[in-house]
């Protein structure tokens, strides 16, 4: 049974030509977009002054409230840096569902194809990045169902982030089965996909994936599955040899499709390798290993060209060594000649591999240092009054907005509490009303007090005498200077916050959890060291540091703000071989600039090792024989 299209949300507009309006922890500015589900609005964190954007659904009827919801839940739970996150979700009573994204400098790619076809070094970094992502969600057992062109973003440095989990098969997706096709269905869909089967595979978003492709290349819609697809070379004779791995891409048999998109990706930069020589001036991808491949870290491919000069030299040297690296034959001489440097070493090591895949990358290591300001809420003071001091005849303003006196950027500074400026009021001092002095307790203000001595009489018997003695404490004056006003008479009652600084270090890393760490880390090299600030939207496009400052983040709390932060950035470059040898695989580690090889066992000269090994066993004999001998 078909369902209609749900009717959408009548929309809220905020108050006044400009205005502003809150939802829940958010301040909604202007709407900047629209999507199948949801309205998109540039916003703000209110605590943490933070600009996010807030989609919000815009359909009420229960399968687009289910779609819209799963879409959040997947987005939050699973992390990638080609996915778009969500960091927030949840429900208002005034504008319904919504989710928090973070504001990211892109468009969907469906709006850059209306300009035309995009370059072909474009392409290959874009399917490249959509490919790692689809291939992380096939390992989460999540298959997206709709890469199309809308679901694409795309960052002017050619950062792709894929968006809406909203029709994504996972274990949590509800019954979509009543859903309309031309709900769903477009020309970047699948032949045989099908919401009503609940069952999907990778070979959906690989054939999706090879739409987007196609569309890229030519600037046209690919065709309807079954129908005729144009060849790329009738658009650019250039971009024939990419004609076959999109038909590939797109064929009718799953079975007949790559097995994972980033085998689809590297069989699309493998055909357009000349195209990508044009387009760059530091590689020649022509002349490498058919096997061989230079992977982007996601922080070269978001913030490379606006990072200062040490990251750059540092990613051109880099892309130098892969370059060289690369080359035919080039780690076949490097191991021939790593070989003979050494006794233990295999003979001839270069002639004797199988290379199977070269891979050439760049790991990076972040430090962020973090200061953290501590403002409490204002509370009442009362003390004497000041000769100085006036009532405050201004307006009072927030605990934030108060100039601290200057201290060095990372220094902590011990709590100390600090007077709100134009919160002063003098009142007359309630204890002595004004008098500025108060009958002394000790002589009840009569200036004397009584004391009692012993006095010998004439018949030798002691008695008693009281005397009226001036009183000590007040000198016979009956008052003393009031304590509560200091003797002024007045009091000032002003409002005071607690005040203090912390500084807290934070580490993360791309995943090198299967690499030669110790060997990376000697080899690591300083490339960005400068203040940030947290809350800025590029420095979260990449995973581990957008993690990192997350966790910065939240560390703030209610009376605490991130208030300075430094980031440094270290890295290493290191290149992976996997290669046969022996018929078995192995694999192998270039590190570094200096190109340090790591491997195992295997590289070892095993008849050569086995000689040692009896010299030893021979030597240790021939000692022990001597031993005795010497001793008997």
């Amino acid at each position: 049974m078909n369902t209609p299209r749900a009717t959408p949300r009548p929309e809220r507009k905020p108050a006044g030509e400009g205005g502003t309006y809150e939802l829940r922890n958010y301040r909604l500015h202007e709407r900047v977009g629209q999507e199948e589900l949801a309205t998109v609005y540039r916003a703000s964190h209110l605590t943490l002054d933070r600009p996010v954007r807030i989609h919000i659904l815009r359909r009420q009827d229960w399968i687009s409230a289910s779609r819209f919801q799963l879409a959040g839940r997947l987005a939050a739970r699973l992390a990638h840096p080609s996915l778009l996150p969500v960091i927030d979700a949840g429900h208002d009573d005034t504008y319904g569902d919504y989710l928090v994204t973070p504001q990211i400098d892109a468009r969907p790619l469906s709006v850059a194809l209306a300009d035309g076809p995009q370059d072909a070094l474009l392409t290959v970094r874009v399917i490249s990045q959509l490919a790692a992502a689809l291939d992380y969600l096939h390992s989460q057992q999540v298959f997206h169902r709709d890469v199309q062109p809308a679901n694409i973003l795309i960052s002017p440095q050619g950062v792709a982030y894929l968006s809406n989990l909203s029709l994504a098969a996972s274990p949590d997706t509800p019954d979509l089965s009543s859903i309309d096709e031309a709900d769903y269905l477009t020309p970047y869909s699948a032949p045989e996909q099908r919401l009503a089967h609940g069952e999907a595979g990778a070979a959906l978003d690989v054939y999706s994936l090879g739409g987007v492709a196609f569309h890229m290349l030519s600037g046209e819609v690919p065709p309807a599955p079954g129908g005729e697809l144009p060849s790329l070379a009738t658009h650019d004779p250039s971009l024939a040899p990419a004609d076959r791995v999109v038909r590939r891409m797109l064929a009718l048999q799953p079975g007949t499709r790559y097995p994972t998109a980033t085998a689809a990706a590297a069989a699309l930069r493998q055909a357009l390798r000349g195209q990508i020589d044009l387009a760059t001036d530091d590689m020649e991808e022509s002349r490498w290993e058919a096997s061989a491949e230079w992977l982007e870290n996601p922080l070269e491919t978001a913030l490379g060209s606006q990072l200062d000069e040490p990251f750059r030299e540092f990613l051109a040297r880099s892309r130098k060594r892969a370059d060289d690296l690369h080359r035919r034959d080039v780690i076949r001489r490097l191991l021939s000649r790593w070989s003979r440097d050494g006794f233990f070493r295999r003979r001839a090591l270069g002639q004797l591999i199988q290379p199977e895949q070269i891979v050439s990358y760049n790991v990076y290591f972040y430090a962020l240092r973090t200061i953290y300001e501590t403002r409490s809420a204002p509370q009442s003071r009362v003390r004497p009054q000041n000769p100085d001091d006036r009532n405050s005849t201004q307006l009072t303003p927030d605990v934030w907005s108060v100039d601290i006196p200057a201290a060095d950027l990372f220094a902590a500074v011990r709590s100390q509490d600090i007077a709100l400026p134009n919160s002063t009021r003098i009142l007359t001092c309630p204890a002595c009303s004004g008098a500025s002095s108060t009958p002394c307790k000790e002589c009840m203000g009569k200036g004397t007090v009584e004391k009692v001595r012993k006095v010998s009489n004439p018949d030798s018997t002691v008695t008693n005498e009281t005397l009226a003695v001036t009183c000590p404490t007040c000198r016979g004056y009956g008052k003393r200077p009031c304590l509560n006003c200091g003797g002024t008479g007045n009091i000032v009652e002003e409002q005071i916050f607690t005040y203090a600084r912390r500084v807290k270090g934070w580490d993360s890393t791309d995943d090198i959890e299967d690499l030669p760490q110790l060997a990376i880390k000697k080899r690591l090299e300083l490339v960005f060291s400068a203040p940030i600030t947290p809350y800025e939207g590029r420095w979260h496009s990449v995973a581990p540091l957008a993690k990192l400052l997350r966790a910065s983040i939240a560390e703030a709390g209610d009376d605490a703000r991130l208030s300075a932060a430094e980031l440094k950035i270290r890295g290493a470059t290191i290149t992976e071989m996997d290669f046969l040898l022996d018929e078995k695989p192995q694999r192998l580690y270039f590190v570094g600039l200096d190109n340090e090889l790591i491997g195992d066992w295997s590289l070892l000269n095993p008849e050569r090792l086995a000689l040692a090994a009896l010299a030893c066993v021979l030597l240790l004999i021939v000692l022990g024989a001597a031993a005795f001998l010497f001793l008997g």
